[in-house]
């Protein structure tokens, strides 16, 4: 019977770790995902990017969209300050600037109900399924794959 129960401590230990390892990849991939999205909407200004960061965001854990926040305003900060470097990008880099404070608050304004994170999800899926797709995977590839002029 000790046996018995040794073993099954140690297959539920084994689970739990399994758990933990897939739910820390699972954040890290959707942490990228976010991060590239935002990279293609700040060089491109692709509404459909737009839309997966706030998609993205919702779907996050109230933490990691804490970190997404600071990310979106740490992004804007770096550019805001590139544009005091180089004006010639200033008009561009504004409109990133002022977007991302919106993106921002949009993200933290509250916690995000099922019923909101599905509808959400259904706007990506109408304006980009590819996008949700790969939302659903957290699969950041598929912005490279769309926009590999901004990965070189």
């Amino acid at each position: 019977m000790g046996i018995l129960i040794n073993l099954t401590g140690a297959a539920l230990l084994v689970l739990l770790g399994v758990y933990i390892y897939r739910k820390k990849s699972l954040e890290k991939r959707m942490n990228a995902y976010f991060s590239t999205a935002v990279r293609v909407y700040a060089l491109t200004n692709e509404e459909d990017a737009r839309i997966a960061i706030v998609t993205a965001a919702k779907v996050a854990a109230k933490k990691q969209r804490g970190s997404m926040v600071n990310y979106l305003q740490s992004m804007a900060s770096d550019i805001k300050n590139m544009s005091e470097i180089d004006p010639k990008v200033k008009p561009h880099t504004d409109k990133f600037v002022e977007s991302s404070i919106e993106l921002a608050e949009e993200i933290s304004s509250r916690e995000w109900t099922i019923s909101d994170i599905t509808t959400q999800k259904e706007e990506l899926g109408n304006i980009n399924s590819e996008y949700l797709v790969a939302l659903d995977k957290a699969d950041p590839s598929i912005f490279e794959k769309k926009h590999p002029q901004l990965f070189k």
